[in-house]
């Protein structure tokens, strides 16, 4: 093999082959193919393999058995890279998770990752930072003495657990890097000199504060650790002064540097960087005659960088007087590191990759700035527009510092283990940078020349709507930001109506912004009527999110006058599972009138006729009535009835339940402000849900309807998940005036 491939191939991840296919040869990634991934998943696409990275963890074992006899530990940084995925990795393999801000907490506590293992650092956290880490962590680095004053009434406040507290020592000198990522000088903006580490000390044990620890960050991406032999030292001083007991540790924080060139190479010894700490750290103690700390080391982006790969696609290939230029598809906005470091990086193609030098070449992206440039004077085999180039050593400090800059939307990225690839993270989409955004005026509305008046478009273009069928049920979908304000019942009426509107059995009005939530969404019935909660609207509404490419394959929430509930699109779009959320039988809730109770197994007198019944909610009201048998003609029948009854001050809507066996229902069914209806999402969840809680059947139900079937998965919590299917059947452009008729 070539020696300057050879070399590249030394930085990219450990799993990384050189494989021959009937195309020629082809870079590959954990046995993965990246030409079928950019397909699947577009370019630019980020690649992380498990295997370096549980290779690197190892290392750092070894080492670190090897050369320190007390208790140790290793620290992930959270700033080099956080999903959830990489969360959970961090998690299982025992690392800790440094964690900076309430964004990268809320990330590792959706992972499940445990209290212990997580620590709060930042150099200016915010009252939510510090509330939040008072809550979620096992440790809290304290950067300053403002900051443990701040912690005060929160330790106060704290009626169970409190995080142990570190002290960011400033030892006033730093590793040899660049500038911008040196963090130990004395004029550092972190940490506290050696005088104020002794006053916060004096205050923590003043105050009976969990004083356990000292850090010190020296700066990131070194290769000499020398250093950090010096720290330690000025680290054990004032331990000693502040009185350190049994149980301390000292967290001597810094990266350790990776190649990111081959002129960079060999790579630094992890080995070189533990040794000297962990000799400098067990010394020290025996000079002064104190035990041991332990040793929590936090190697930042040593542990994932070379995990990673950044793939690209050339589009546009053009000479200059003195330069070949390879235009990618992306750069800056998700690697800003040659922008802001100067880092040099390499790359090869994906295709061929042995193919020799055509001279040096310079890898730029799309935008819109001169320093967009990802790799400069790189010998480079001639690329064609199209192919794909891979960036190694790409997987710090890249997508965390990435940006939407020209409008750019961060790449998805991949997990890739033995074969196989799991998306991790999803592209952003146009629609997730708008979905954040909020109108000046409704979209009809243009400024007039003085800008002092807002008055209707002469030729608006009209309110877009999509017309999907959900099982028995059709809906229309329409963005809320495209409505001046709340449709009124008169309006939904002649929208729904199938004579004179487009017509439907219902409105879904959707916003791509809400508060609490991803999406929202309200429903309203084709009489006008709004309410709560709609099980074949939620997955009609999520298949209008994925048909837009505002969501992919992964979860998501929508928010409900009727509660919170979680969504996910599976392959191909068909297909919606719904997490409802947990059925309620409780009176009070549902309501039904009468004192607080179970409403389970209740008589209800209708027209001559007891009926058996049991109430429920999951956001709106239902009657679920139980039957030997039942027909249309039952609930057409009794539905009205029942739903207007004086026992549901809200109404209610109304399933006639026959339960065929532990795995099955039928189910007839009456709504509120629609009237007999062929299939209802939510209806099925209650039916299914009072069945089980009746012991009538298991927690997997198929709910039959006139409709079709519904599969209904309950929990023994009385969480409910409903999937079913989704077809579109149209959309459209309702008229300009059409809402202002009438």
């Amino acid at each position: 093999m070539d020696t300057m491939v050879s070399q590249r191939l030394d930085l990219f991840p450990d799993t990384a082959r050189i494989v021959a296919t009937p195309a020629g040869d082809r870079l590959t990634i954990a046995g993965c193919d990246p030409v079928a991934l950019a397909e699947r998943y577009q370019t630019p696409l980020y690649l992380y393999d498990r295997a370096t990275c549980d290779a690197s963890v190892a290392a750092y074992r070894a080492a670190l058995a090897a050369h320190f006899p007390g208790d140790s530990g290793i620290t992930y940084a959270g700033k080099a890279f956080l999903c959830t995925a990489v969360a959970q990795w961090a998690g299982h393999s025992g690392l800790w998770i440094d964690c900076s801000g309430v964004g990268e907490l809320a990330v590792a506590a959706n992972a499940g990752v445990g209290r212990s293992q997580l620590v709060a650092h930042g150099v200016n956290k915010s009252p939510a930072d510090l509330a939040m880490a008072v809550d979620l962590v096992g440790t809290l680095v304290v950067d300053n003495l403002t900051e443990l004053e701040r912690l005060l009434p929160l330790y106060r406040e704290a009626s169970d657990q409190f995080p142990d507290l570190w002290l960011r020592l400033r030892p006033g000198l730093a590793v040899e890097t660049h500038s911008h990522t040196q963090t130990g000088q004395a004029e550092s903006k972190f940490g506290m000199d050696g005088e104020e580490v002794l006053r916060a000390a004096r205050l923590c044990q003043e105050q009976g504060l969990p004083l356990k620890g000292l850090h010190f960050h020296l700066g990131s991406h070194f290769s000499d650790p020398a250093p950090l032999g010096v720290a330690v030292e000025t680290a054990l001083d004032l331990m000693a002064a502040a009185g350190a007991g049994p149980g301390w540790t000292l967290s001597p924080g810094g990266g350790w540097a990776v190649a990111y060139h081959e002129d960079d190479l060999p790579q630094p010894e992890i080995e070189v960087y533990v040794r000297l700490v962990a000799e400098s750290l067990v010394a020290g103690c025996a000079r002064r005659g104190v035990p041991l700390p332990r040793l929590q080391l936090e190697p930042g982006r040593s542990l994932i960088a070379r995990a990673g790969v950044a793939l690209y696609r050339a589009g546009t290939v053009k000479e200059s007087t003195r330069r070949r230029w390879v235009l990618l598809d992306g750069g800056l906005s998700d690697n800003p590191r040659p922008a802001l470091y100067g880092a040099r990086y390499s790359a090869l193609p994906v295709h061929q990759p042995r193919r020799p030098a055509a001279g040096p070449a310079w890898l730029a992206g799309p935008y819109c700035e001169s320093g967009d440039v990802l790799i400069e004077d790189l010998p480079l085999a001639q690329l064609q527009p199209g192919e794909l180039v891979a960036v190694p050593v790409s997987g710090a400090y890249q997508l965390s510092m990435s940006s939407n800059y020209n409008g750019a939307g961060r790449p998805a990225v991949l997990w890739l283990e033995d074969g196989q690839a799991c998306l991790i993270q999803a592209r952003e989409r146009p629609g997730d940078l708008v979905r954040r955004d909020r109108r000046l005026w409704p979209v009809d509305i243009q400024v007039q020349p003085e800008g002092l008046e807002h008055p209707a478009a002469a030729h608006s273009p009209g309110i877009r709507f999509v017309k999907f069928h959900g099982l028995g049920n059709d809906y229309l979908v329409i963005d809320a930001s495209d409505l001046a304000g709340s449709p009124s019942s008169d309006q939904i009426r002649r929208i729904c109506d199938r004579h004179y509107g487009v017509g439907s059995d219902g409105l879904l009005v959707g916003s791509l912004t809400d508060p609490a939530s991803d999406f929202g969404l309200r429903c309203f019935n084709p009489d006008g009527s709004e309410f709560e909660k709609s099980g074949n609207g939620l997955r009609i509404f999520s298949r209008f999110l994925w048909d837009e490419g505002l969501v992919e394959e992964e979860l998501f929430t929508i928010g409900t006058p009727g509660g919170q509930v979680t969504s996910r699109v599976h392959p191909g779009g068909r297909l919606v599972t719904v997490d409802m959320g947990v059925v309620s039988f409780d009176s009070r809730t549902i309501p039904v009138h009468g004192p607080p109770r179970q409403v389970l197994n209740e008589i209800l007198p209708i027209d001559g006729r007891e009926l058996r019944y049991c109430a429920a909610t999951i956001g709106n009201p239902h009657c679920v009535v139980l039957c030997d048998e039942t027909s249309a003609d039952d609930a057409r029948r009794w539905g009205p009835l029942i739903a207007g009854n004086e026992r549901f001050p809200n109404q209610t809507n109304v399933q006639f339940m026959v339960v065929l066996d532990r795995a099955n229902i039928q189910i007839e069914i009456w709504e509120r402000g629609v009237g007999y209806t062929l299939a209802s999402g939510s209806s099925s969840c209650a039916a299914a849900a009072v069945a089980y809680r009746l012991g009538l059947c298991d927690g997997d139900v198929t709910v039959h309807m006139p409709g079709g079937d519904l599969m209904v998965s309950i929990s023994a919590s009385l969480s409910v998940r409903m999937t079913g299917p989704v077809e579109k059947v149209c959309d459209g452009v309702l008229a300009a005036g059409f809402l202002s008729c009438g």
